[in-house]
């Protein structure tokens, strides 16, 4: 019998948990949740805090997200690894197509709270799902191909910039928290199949190396 890969039973579990999640959220039985965290986060409200996640809000719209796409290509240009980009630019366009359909499906209206202007639907959060496949994305092949000082620095960044993007949506009152936590649900669903993609790829290009030099 041919072996399972874990990778799977992660998937499986996921989206059992989104299921279950959007379920909640249609029956309205998370509303108190969100609420009370959304009630506690703004509490950190103070001019420092509101520029720092303004930025990084920005940096995960639509205009943000196709500045920094351009950084990284260049990025990827000047290090000889442009093949690699695929898996960036690929990952956050399925995650935008597929959040664009969720939300008409959903129709979930935004907090009543909100305090920057916002469009369209709730459920569940774009910024969430660009920043997470974005910086994800970048973070899976930095673990796999950069093994230099700036490999921790950049996987912490990356990191925080995730967690951040979240938080800066609850503290704009944009999105609910069960709207990023359905983002990070679907977003690692998508990075946990491409990083299946890249490992299998990687592999068959360091069999390919090892096989040119043996016939050398």
């Amino acid at each position: 019998m041919k072996k399972i890969r874990k990778e799977y039973y992660f998937i499986a579990i996921l989206l059992i948990l989104f299921i279950l999640l959007t379920m909640f959220v249609l029956g309205g039985k998370v509303d108190i949740i969100d609420e009370i965290v959304f009630n506690n986060i703004i509490k950190l409200k103070g001019n420092v805090i509101t520029k720092i996640l303004y930025i990084i809000t920005s940096l995960a719209s639509t205009i943000g997200i196709f500045v920094l796409l351009g950084i990284t290509s260049v990025t990827f240009l000047r290090r000889k690894v442009f093949s690699d980009f695929k898996y960036v630019i690929g990952n956050v366009l399925i995650g935008v197509v597929l959040m664009d359909i969720i939300k008409n499906i959903i129709k979930r209206v935004r907090p009543s709270w909100k305090w920057i202007a916002q469009g369209g639907f709730s459920y569940p959060s774009g910024h969430t799902i660009s920043a997470l496949l974005l910086y994800g994305t970048l973070m899976l092949l930095i673990y796999k191909k950069v093994h230099g000082k700036e490999r921790k620095p950049l996987l912490i960044c990356f990191s925080l910039m995730v967690i951040l993007t979240g938080l800066s949506r609850i503290y704009f009152g944009a999105h609910y928290l069960t709207d990023v936590v359905a983002s990070l649900i679907l977003g690692s669903i998508i990075l946990i199949i491409s990083n299946m993609f890249m490992d299998k790829e990687f592999n068959n290009d360091k069999n390919k190396d090892r096989k040119a030099i043996q016939t050398k």
